[in-house]
């Protein structure tokens, strides 16, 4: 009996086939090929009235502002080999700009006046990261970046579009549109999977941003990020997205910032998406629902292999 029996296992287990790296679930995002068209689009208008600026001094003028900035950015993950990945980014701009502005760029304050179209090409991104599990349900990630300026020396018709960009994140990926800037970066951080339903992420990155020009200053800030994203039916999923952003070179020495999302994410290939409403929480961005105030639509849509 056990020599029919022989056989036909070894049959069966010819025909059942073998697991391949195609076919491997792959729940980490960290992992594997990976291929997104992410944007980012902030819109904010503002009205203010300045008493006594007449022309007699006893009238209030009321001076409006607006900024649209739209960010499209093509970002690539490439498994080299073992763990290793490739990393490449590169960031597509559009700013439209008129009247009076003030932003923090990480403690320098840029003023500008007057109204601004352009699009143009963001600061390229190189970088390598290393990704694996640690247990099933448990994957570390650790790598570096380099940032390169395609504009050192900005003129001010190209560097206002690019700073009604620079909010959009909240302070975060800032390396895709501070001009006059190189950056480097290094960030680690978890993937964790409970039950096949419940995945959370947590990442720290520290940046520097090192000025092409002699009177701009060096920037440093920190990202710490945190997300639990919800999987009851499968591939699609509802999340949340907490950040804070440190600027340490700034006077505003913490921007908080939520993201509620929607997602869609197949667990071996195949296309996925996401759409969310990044808000900042705080000042000097936040509350993103106020007028004037930082609150950004953000898609991606891609393909991982």
């Amino acid at each position: 009996m056990l020599c029919l029996a022989t056989p036909a296992l070894a049959q069966e287990a010819e025909r059942r086939p073998p697991i391949t790296d195609t076919l491997k679930e792959r729940w980490a995002k960290t992992q594997g090929g990976r291929f997104a068209i992410e944007v980012d689009v902030l819109g904010t208008s503002l009205e203010e009235r300045i008493p006594g600026a007449g022309v007699d001094g006893g009238e209030t003028e009321v001076v409006e502002s607006s900024r649209l900035g739209i960010t499209i950015t093509a970002a690539a993950q490439y498994k080299l080999f073992a763990g290793l990945h490739l990393d490449l980014e590169m960031p597509f701009i559009y700013g439209d700009v008129s009247g009076r502005h003030s932003t923090d760029l990480f403690g320098e304050r840029f003023s500008s006046t007057g109204e601004y179209t352009r699009f143009l090409l963001g600061n390229p991104t190189v970088g390598l990261h290393y990704a694996g599990n640690v247990l099933g349900s448990l994957a570390l990630f650790g790598g570096v970046s380099g940032t390169f300026p395609l504009h050192p020396d900005p003129s001010l018709g190209v560097e206002v579009p690019a700073v009604a960009n620079f909010p959009a994140r909240a302070y975060f990926d800032a390396q895709r549109v501070l001009l006059g800037h190189m950056a480097f970066r290094a960030r680690i951080g978890t993937e964790i999977r409970i039950g096949k339903v419940l995945y959370l992420t947590h990442d720290l990155a520290g940046q520097i941003f090192i000025p092409t020009e002699d009177d701009r200053s060096t920037k440093t800030v920190l990202e710490q990020g945190n997300e639990v994203e919800f999987r009851p039916l499968g591939s699609f999923g509802l999340g949340m997205r907490f950040q804070a952003a440190f600027p340490m070179s700034s006077s505003n020495s913490a921007q908080l910032a939520a993201e509620p999302f929607v997602a869609w994410e197949p667990p071996v290939k195949g296309s996925f998406t996401r759409v969310g409403a990044l808000v900042a929480l705080d000042d000097d961005l936040g509350f993103g629902l106020d007028q004037g105030k930082v609150a950004t639509i953000r898609v991606a849509l891609g393909s991982k292999w």
